[in-house]
């Protein structure tokens, strides 16, 4: 019998503050010490710090009812939507559809027919520097019908599989990189992932932090 795959339901399109808040939250509750998802992406410290800043703000608009509280509990919003966007396209790829594993992370879903195939890696991929200290930006073209995708970065010798490690898994496809050591030079390459898995990675890039 054929399994069926199972996609996650984010519901954002017309969440409101509170219950973004509240998913956010269940998300964390179910991934703590959930043996299925052992490195959630983003951290769940990340996660939680960003669903405590909108609390917070949604809280100070609400008695203030000031400019500068509405500008930041609409930041607030949209910083937690896609770090939740980004830990859905996680779990996505580790339960490969699996709806047990999906709802044991605290996510809805809906039934979907699996893809055919490998999606391809992304394209134009490109490091860039920024002129801030120990900052990158990383840019590549989007990969239709994609997950998420997995971003990787190498320090030493790009040459040497052991010098690359997984950054993150994200939804974006342009990245901003701080804190890293100035007049060093990094370098990327990223995959795609889709419901048949990884796809091969992509040409790499680099830049020097300033």
């Amino acid at each position: 019998m054929k399994k069926q795959y199972y996609a996650i339901k984010l519901g954002h399109s017309r969440v409101s503050f509170e219950a973004l808040v509240d998913k956010a939250q269940t998300n964390v509750s179910k991934l703590t010490g959930n043996a299925a998802f052992a490195s959630p992406m983003p951290a769940l410290s990340v996660v939680t710090t960003a669903a405590d800043r909108l609390d917070n703000a949604v809280q100070a608009y609400a008695f203030t009812r000031s400019r500068l509280d509405k500008q930041e509990r609409d930041i607030a919003f949209a910083e937690l939507k896609g770090l939740r966007q980004d830990l859905g396209g996680y779990v996505q790829t580790v339960s490969n559809g699996d709806p047990e594993l999906i709802t044991s992370a605290g996510f809805e879903m809906v039934a979907a027919s699996k893809p055919k195939g490998i999606l391809p890696a992304p394209k134009d991929v490109v490091a860039l520097a920024r002129p801030f200290p120990g900052s990158l930006e990383l840019r590549f073209r989007g990969v239709r019908g994609r997950m998420a995708y997995q971003v990787y970065i190498c320090e030493g010798d790009p040459l040497d599989e052991k010098s690359w490690r997984l950054h993150t898994v994200t939804g974006k496809n342009r990245l901003l990189f701080e804190g890293l050591e100035s007049g060093k030079v990094y370098f990327f390459r990223v995959e795609t992932l889709g419901a048949a898995g990884a796809s091969p990675v992509s040409d790499m890039t680099s830049a020097k932090a300033a």
